[in-house]
């Protein structure tokens, strides 16, 4: 969403001076359905437009291509509007996320005689209409369901893997294998890989499949590596701590494959402390996206 942002406001004049010129040459003198299905076919890349008195109070319904909504009606639309730069007899917003849509918009604040007209258009069409970024709709869509049987493989695999841990300590409670350390050190590594899996399967399905308009940002998210990576950190050092007991239970002399083991883990903590401090050290501020009606 911040690449739309980005590369709608470094071409913003651009917009501004195709949907004023394109308004100009409409007659906006009577607001009605009619010219609302006009509007909407003049430009494909509008959403939704309604109509305000003087005051900016809303005194018609949301028009949208397919249906109206009447709820609005009577409400104050003028924290939408920046009344000096109105001046000119045309008001572009900021982007914002819409409350009323779900989706990144700006509003364009139109003067006519008796008011003012409110068109919010959707930011990545009007990105599409004018060839900034790329139209794959059915890439998105393939891309989507792959991620969505990716995604929801992991949640399953992931919750069968907790199961499985409980069924077979289960197992070891009601006599059906004698108890040894393996009873107790397993179903964790299996709750511990379980974890891991569910919260990546999870993760994705967030960022890949679900829509995206409550994702106020598409940068890097570093939370979801450094949660599997933990997850997956504990079960090896679980796992290393099992072969030690064993080693010194059993036999000593294969106690340097255990150290070998352990010190490969020493190196990858070592990583990940220093990716860690990378990626704190890297972070910076987001810039803020308000939610509007």
């Amino acid at each position: 969403m911040q690449d739309l942002v980005r590369s709608y406001s470094a071409n913003a004049p651009l917009f501004e001076k195709f949907i004023v010129t394109t308004l100009g040459k409409v007659s906006l003198k009577k607001f009605d359905v009619q010219l609302a299905q006009r509007l909407f076919k003049t430009f494909p890349s509008l959403e939704l437009i309604y109509k305000c008195d003087e005051g900016f109070v809303q005194n018609s319904p949301n028009i949208y291509a397919d249906r109206e909504d009447h709820r609005e009606i009577g409400a104050d639309r003028g924290y939408l509007v920046n009344e000096t730069a109105l001046e000119k007899g045309y008001y572009v917003s900021e982007p914002y996320i819409s409350s009323a849509t779900g989706v990144l918009c700006v509003t364009v604040v139109y003067a006519v005689g008796d008011g003012y007209l409110f068109l919010d258009f959707r930011v990545r069409k009007l990105l599409e209409r004018f060839d900034l970024i790329e139209k794959n709709d059915v890439f998105k869509r393939i891309n989507r369901t792959s991620y969505a049987v990716i995604g929801g493989g992991l949640l399953f695999f992931g919750v069968f893997v907790v199961l499985y841990g409980f069924y077979t300590f289960g197992g070891y409670l009601v006599g059906a294998e004698p108890l040894s350390m393996d009873t107790v050190f397993k179903p964790i590594i299996a709750l511990t890989l379980g974890l891991a899996v569910y919260d990546l399967g999870k993760t994705i399905f967030e960022q890949e499949v679900l829509p995206r308009t409550q994702r106020l940002s598409d940068a890097f998210n570093a939370k979801t590596l450094l949660n599997f990576s933990v997850s997956i950190i504990i079960a090896l050092l679980i796992e290393a701590l099992l072969v030690v007991f064993k080693i010194a239970i059993h036999d000593y002399k294969d106690l340097p494959y255990a150290s070998t083991l352990i010190a490969a883990l020493a190196f990858l903590l070592l990583v990940f402390a220093i990716f860690i401090y990378l990626v704190r050290k890297s972070e910076k501020a987001p810039g803020d996206i308000r939610e509007d009606g």
